[in-house]
């Protein structure tokens, strides 16, 4: 048991009203909430967890099921909700509070769906997977439904979405677009009732990538992975025809020039000798999509754990993904990854807001500030270019 799964456990056990754990990405926040759950079930609490979205919904109530064999976990849902039809049958769908266990149990839904719900005081303790990701303003309607609180979050993660202009809040000490971890962190009148936890192990990424990430954060984590456990490299010599072609084989080289293979490279691509282009820069896309072209035609293999360590398989189109801060970019990327060959429409390229919580062994980034001769606070966002990261 992890030192902070067991400080969960004492905490839910105790008195104390509010617990924030930081984690970096890929530290198994999920997993934690989930294992200090134990304590949930034997203590016969009833408890809330809320999520962001509606997979995370299932995917929550999906694990706690398969954790806990005996358990029944009710998952609160709007009245348009259609249940996946593999749904476990110890997850029982409630559409109104009327529903909701009245002792004991397990209740998990969005924070939209209990934002509109009034249960005041009719839990004994609050979880927010994701907290990062929430707004204080979010928050604030869900304050009511229990005395205790214990929010799980990534604070690296693209801060919370506000469809409006925030400028008039931002001397306001309680910021209402804020992340709610760290509206209550900031606050020193809550410290002697606070229990500040940080994972400081990442599984998802490499050894050697921990170190670019870690600036994104106010705390040291380490990788879970061994020095030159993860990497990728070409098993044939092909004949270079574009500046693409060059780059990689000279990135592919670099990665293998000291003892243990680097993770990461960068790889530039020059200004065209007219400046940036004024809208979607075209050649930049045909520029990835020749860097997908030269990882499959020199057939990379890769490995991605101890397990393909000394047996490295080959690489294919479902382990590469392509992250750009701009749709217009990822579209133009797309088509001409389809104009490469059919098969590459499979290569998930979207936006970092969609990659957040997902991965793939094989990531290509577009820096943010490519093309970008006046920066706004969007191409400046620190989040965006962690999650990227």
């Amino acid at each position: 048991m992890s030192k902070v799964i067991k400080s969960l456990k004492e905490f839910i056990r105790g008195d104390l009203a509010l617990c924030v754990v930081k984690a970096p990405p890929g530290s198994g926040k999920t997993y934690t909430l989930i294992e200090s759950l134990e304590v949930v079930i034997k203590s016969k609490l009833r408890v809330v967890i809320v999520a962001q979205t509606n997979n995370q919904v299932d995917q929550i109530c999906q694990r706690i099921v398969e954790r806990f064999t005996d358990q029944t976990v009710y998952r609160y849902s709007s009245k348009s909700y259609d249940a996946p039809s593999d749904g476990h049958e110890r997850v029982s769908v409630v559409k109104h509070s009327s529903g909701l266990p009245v002792r004991s149990g397990i209740v998990v839904g969005t924070a939209s769906k209990f934002g509109l719900s009034e249960l005041d005081g009719q839990f004994d303790l609050l979880f927010v997977d994701e907290a990062w990701q929430m707004a204080w303003a979010d928050f604030l309607p869900m304050r009511h439904i229990a005395p205790r609180y214990i929010l799980i979050g990534d604070p690296g993660q693209i801060p919370p979405t506000i469809g409006i202009e925030v400028d008039r809040w931002e001397s306001s000490y309680f910021q209402p677009h804020v992340a709610t971890p760290q509206i209550i962190l900031a606050n020193p009148t809550l410290a002697d009732d606070l229990l500040a936890l940080e994972i400081a192990v990442c599984r998802r990424l490499p050894a050697d990538s921990t170190a670019l990430v870690n600036g994104f954060y106010d705390f040291k984590f380490e990788s879970d992975a061994q020095p030159g456990e993860r990497f990728i490299r070409p098993t044939r010599q092909v004949a270079v025809d574009t500046l693409a072609d060059d780059s990689v084989d000279r990135a592919l080289q670099q990665m293998w020039q000291s003892k243990e293979p680097y993770s990461t490279s960068m790889i530039g691509y020059p200004t065209p000798v007219s400046g940036p282009a004024s809208g979607t820069d075209l050649e930049l896309a045909t520029f990835v999509g020749d860097i997908v072209k030269r990882l499959m035609d020199r057939k990379c293999e890769i490995s991605t754990g101890p397990h393909e360590r000394d047996k490295p398989r080959q690489l294919t189109i479902n382990d590469i993904g392509v992250v750009s801060t701009h749709n217009q970019m990822n579209t133009a990327i797309q088509h001409v990854l389809v104009g490469i060959k059919k098969s590459y429409e499979k290569i998930r390229v979207t936006t970092p807001e969609r990659w957040q919580g997902l991965e793939k062994p094989i990531m290509i980034a577009v820096h943010p500030l490519s093309g970008v001769t006046s920066p706004s606070g969007f191409d400046l966002e620190t989040g965006r270019l962690c999650v990227m990261s």
